[in-house]
């Protein structure tokens, strides 16, 4: 599939550095198109404070828990802007954070330095965003076409996640690698921006100054503990075309598979049905793979689980850009790699595998059957 480029302009204004943004849609692989609703995320992924220790090297899809809108209201006055406080606030900036799964603190970052909280360049135009999400390179106006909310979900699906720029440290080490010419986007994904002078430091610096702002009004919770799936090393089953060192419990038979509201063949079609064939149910109208984990009372974590279903996001790690992908959880291994199976990679109907290493999995989204 033809690949596809997105420039994304940043505002150009005085407080901040210019920051040219590109989102690079990888190639995809089958989504199984049927119809379904977005709704908010189920699960998330909790740390206290950073999930490595720190802001820049933090993973941008770990929340700190218990984060309150008075407390982000309180940081946003502190920083001297006059922005509209109906567009931004405490209450919506944790509302997007559920819908999009980004950390709050990072969503804070991002919108004060590209827009000064949407009081500069093109986010001020008319249902234009304060995040640069689709402005392009020759048509910054673009960006009138998609609101906030919209803008924030997007630019979690497909540059945070899709073109796996999941920390800030990766964003800047990857402008440094675009401006050499040593940027292999089908191993690196695309850039988050070109600017090489420390963007995703600077927005580090903000997602600190935020966090310590909490910490000195209040504070958070612990995190709760987080689900965890099992582990499961060895016995199953091991014949076929299934990946060395990894096993099923139990043998795919898809001749026994039901069409119901999933078309034959799709993604789709093969999760549902695999489910059922282990004792686990998915329903029947969850919409296109990208969709499920959106789905309505169905836990997701991104711990990886065996036996779930594997919901990857609009371009993520190949899946199709409009539909995404499912796939099936067959195996977690204690080193916390993972085995899954999925269908219409290879074409409709045709079931493959492949293995994703522990720092990978964790960056999924798994739904949970019941």
């Amino acid at each position: 599939m033809k690949k596809l480029k997105w420039y994304l302009l940043s505002s150009l204004i005085p407080l901040f550095f210019p920051v040219f943004i590109i989102i690079i849609i990888m190639g995809a692989v089958g989504g199984g198109s049927t119809g379904g609703s977005s709704q908010s995320l189920n699960g998330a992924t909790y740390t206290d404070h950073w999930s490595n220790g720190d802001p820049y090297t933090h993973n941008l899809l770990v929340h700190r828990y218990g984060i309150k809108a008075e407390q982000l209201d309180g940081f946003l006055d502190t920083l001297g802007i006059s922005y509209d406080k109906k567009r931004i606030n405490g209450k919506k900036l944790l509302d997007w954070e559920a819908k999009s799964n980004l950390d709050v603190r990072a969503i804070v970052a991002i919108a004060l330095n590209e827009s000064s909280l949407g009081t500069a360049g093109v986010a001020t135009n008319p249902g234009s965003n304060m995040f640069g999400f689709g402005a392009f390179d020759s048509n910054p106006e673009n960006a009138n076409n998609f609101n906030d909310e919209v803008a924030v979900v997007g630019l979690t699906n497909q540059t945070i996640i899709g073109n796996k720029n999941e920390t800030f440290k990766v964003q800047d080490d990857k402008a440094q690698k675009f401006a050499s010419g040593s940027l292999n986007t089908s191993t690196d994904g695309g850039v988050y921006f070109t600017d090489t002078s420390g963007s995703g430091k600077r927005r580090a610096e903000t997602m600190q100054k935020l966090d310590t702002y909490i910490d000195e009004h209040g504070g958070t919770p612990k995190a709760p503990k987080q689900t965890t799936g099992k582990a499961r090393d060895g016995g199953g089953i091991t014949t076929g075309n299934i990946p060395q060192g990894y096993s099923l419990t139990k043998e795919i038979n898809t001749s026994s598979y039901t069409g119901l509201s999933y078309p034959w063949g799709q993604c789709t079609w093969f999760v549902y049905n695999r489910g059922k064939e282990v004792g686990v149910s998915f329903g029947e109208y969850m919409g296109n793979g990208g969709q499920w984990m959106n789905a309505p009372s169905y836990q997701t974590t991104h711990t990886p689980t065996e036996h779930s279903a594997l919901s990857f996001s609009p371009g993520q790690a190949g899946a199709d850009p409009t539909y995404g992908h499912i796939a099936f959880v067959e195996q977690v291994k204690s080193d916390g790699s993972i085995l899954i199976s999925e269908s219409n990679v290879k074409g409709l109907g045709v079931v493959s595998y492949r293995t994703f290493d522990a720092e990978t999995a964790k960056q999924f989204t798994y739904v949970i059957g019941h």
